[in-house]
């Protein structure tokens, strides 16, 4: 009965992370919404090559509901999630950012249709941002 159990909780564990979606603004403080206000993406590196990358960060626009006509899915959306995953982090900018449309099921993010972004968190060091 235990394995039974533990193997339900690790089902439901796995389908709820299965649905990967992009932070809710109330989770940033109000130093995390100062820097996204601010926050700079690139698609390359940036102007001023001196920074340390903190992580990796992704972004989500997602379609859920196969019975309804698809919503708008967007980079811009996708993008907003990079940025507050990046602000969380306290990044001053997020580079090498590119994006993917995915037209087909997105069985990872639990999406019908989907566009993901994804960059490099980054802080610089020393001169200016």
């Amino acid at each position: 009965m235990k394995k039974l159990v533990n193997l339900f909780a690790s089902i439901v564990c796995l389908q709820l992370t299965g649905c990967a979606t992009n932070p809710d603004i109330g989770s940033l403080n109000s130093t995390q919404r100062a820097t996204l206000a601010t926050l700079q993406v690139y698609n390359g590196a940036p102007p001023n090559n001196n920074y340390k990358i903190i992580s990796a960060v992704k972004g989500l626009s997602c379609h859920r509901d196969r019975y309804k006509p698809i919503q708008m899915l967007s980079n811009e959306e996708a993008l907003q999630g990079v940025k507050m995953r990046a602000a969380k982090l306290g990044a001053d900018a997020v580079i090498n950012t590119f994006c993917q449309h995915n037209s087909g099921t997105d069985w990872v993010n639990n999406c019908w249709a989907s566009v993901v972004c994804a960059g490099d968190a980054v802080k610089f060091i020393g001169g200016d941002k």
